[in-house]
């Protein structure tokens, strides 16, 4: 897991460039602003800074949905990967990772958030049966 916020940053400040490991190769990645803003729950317009922070709180949720999509379409030699909020959401829920959508970490939460149709997070129906 490589990220140099310099070198790395897209020109337009709008994603965060990182590489993961395929086998014995590195792919280059691009997580959009759009996920990342998602995945924290940010406040819009975000900063570049909150979409960093957001970047490396949820590192791992990326990382993850990184392989997956990888792991269903390849990427060429010299291509990009690039993640939106789609492919985060994709990944299966694993111990001691953020939630997607999850700005604070989990207090036992039995609920998901998850944007509506106007981008605004409301929470899914609970899996609780009580």
């Amino acid at each position: 897991m490589t990220n140099s916020r310099n070198a790395n940053q897209a020109p337009d400040d709008h994603f965060i460039r990182f590489e993961v490991q395929d086998g014995s190769r590195r792919v280059g990645c691009m997580v959009s602003g759009e996920a990342l803003e998602a995945a924290a729950g940010l406040t819009l317009p975000s900063t570049s800074l909150s979409r960093q922070r957001s970047f490396d709180r949820f590192r791992t949720l990326i990382n993850a949905a990184a392989k997956l999509k990888l792991a269903r379409a390849p990427v060429r030699q010299g291509g990009c990967l690039v993640l939106e909020s789609d492919d985060l959401r994709r990944v299966p829920l694993e111990v001691g990772v953020p939630l997607f959508g999850s700005l604070l970490p989990e207090t036992g939460r039995t609920t998901r958030p998850f944007p509506d149709e106007g981008g605004a997070l409301a929470p899914a129906p609970s899996d609780d049966p009580a």
